[in-house]
């Protein structure tokens, strides 16, 4: 996408003095600057807003073209969804209106490459062999539970406690939802951070799509279901411990969003428990109230991992890992591919220095 044309405010701008009425050339300068009311002038102002609008158009057509081939694909690979319809319509015609929904696409795209990218993982080749049986015995090395000894996700998952299954299957369903909540706060409130916030998450995900086809982790609930031998690449995911939440509701909330898990021997890293992390790390300067809260859910979520039986404690510390580092990849990112916001105006040096110094 070519850079933004200056704001036609900037362009129709007469020279700036030096706050005593006269411009820093001189007043030979001052009597030879062309009026604002010239033919030329006029002619440039016409200039930039041509060029501004050559550059929505172009924008436009490539969202469009995006959205069109991402539905064309997913018509033949696996079926569209509802979701497939709201979120290539959103980018595909928002950006024809221009002025905020412009913007608004130009901002939010690297969410939609991200969930791109989460779906067509089952596309992605496994670079190795999955860990099984190996895995778990470097996490009995360091992390164990009873006698004989067992793994963590295997002890908790063999005694259930019908409050921890509410507890830890509603943080698993909010965990995706408080992310997405910020973003549209960070979006109204603080634009400079939400363009760093989208870019983290959708570094983390690359991080984790790449971990996953070099080392593939078979995650605890296979282990107790297909056993310590070589992987049955064909699995199904499984909701696990979180079956135990939809039923007590009667709903197939978890068994239907992991019956379409694009790789089932992604155990490693969690990116469960990256998000919630990378959460407290972007709302650390909103002091104390918001540093409690975020963290607390991050524990939460943290034990939920391993109560449900989808993650090891090694997994959680890979996770940790992957969040901190998409934090600070995603404010190198989203201080340099930003949009201009407003009338082509870039934010302000010390919103951006704030952001930087978080």
């Amino acid at each position: 996408m070519p850079p933004p044309s200056p704001p036609v405010a900037a362009v129709l701008s007469p020279p700036q003095g030096d706050g005593d009425g006269s411009t820093s050339g001189g007043s030979a300068e001052l009597s030879s600057a062309r009026p604002l009311d010239t033919p030329g002038s006029a002619s440039e102002g016409a200039t930039g807003v041509t060029a501004r609008r050559r550059g929505v158009s172009r924008f436009a057509w490539i969202a469009t073209g995006l959205a069109v081939v991402h539905l064309a694909i997913t018509a033949r690979t696996g079926g569209i969804r509802w979701e497939h319809v709201l979120a290539d319509g959103l980018i595909g015609v928002l950006p024809w209106f221009g002025g905020g929904a412009l913007l608004f696409v130009q901002a939010a795209l690297p969410l939609w490459f991200t969930g791109v990218l989460v779906e067509w993982q089952k596309f992605l080749p496994l670079l190795g062999p999955v860990r099984t049986g190996d895995f778990r015995d470097l996490e009995l090395r360091f992390f164990r539970a009873g006698s004989p000894p067992v793994t963590w996700p295997e002890w908790l998952y063999a005694r259930p406690v019908l409050v921890l299954d509410i507890v830890c299957g509603a943080a698993y369903l909010l965990y995706l939802y408080e992310y997405f909540a910020l973003a549209v706060d960070f979006f109204f409130r603080e634009r400079p951070r939400f363009h760093s916030f989208v870019w983290a998450f959708f570094v983390a995900n690359a991080l984790g799509a790449l971990i996953y086809m070099i080392l593939p982790v078979a995650p605890p609930w296979y282990i107790l279901d297909h056993g310590l031998g070589p992987a049955d690449l064909h699995a199904l995911g499984s909701a696990a411990g979180c079956a135990r939440f939809d039923a007590f509701f009667g709903i197939h909330y978890f068994e239907g969003f992991y019956a379409r898990n694009p790789n089932v021997f992604g155990a490693m890293p969690s990116l469960h428990v990256s998000y919630p992390l990378m959460v407290v790390m972007f709302t650390w300067h909103r002091g104390w109230g918001w540093r409690l809260g975020t963290l607390a859910f991050t524990a939460l979520v943290s034990f939920a991992a391993v109560y449900l039986c989808h993650h090891y404690v090694l997994d959680l510390l890979a996770g940790y890992l992957v969040g901190v580092v998409s934090v600070y990849a995603g404010r190198f990112l989203g201080q340099r591919l930003q949009p201009a916001t407003g009338a082509g105006r870039a934010p302000s040096p010390a919103v951006v220095s704030q952001d930087r110094t978080k």
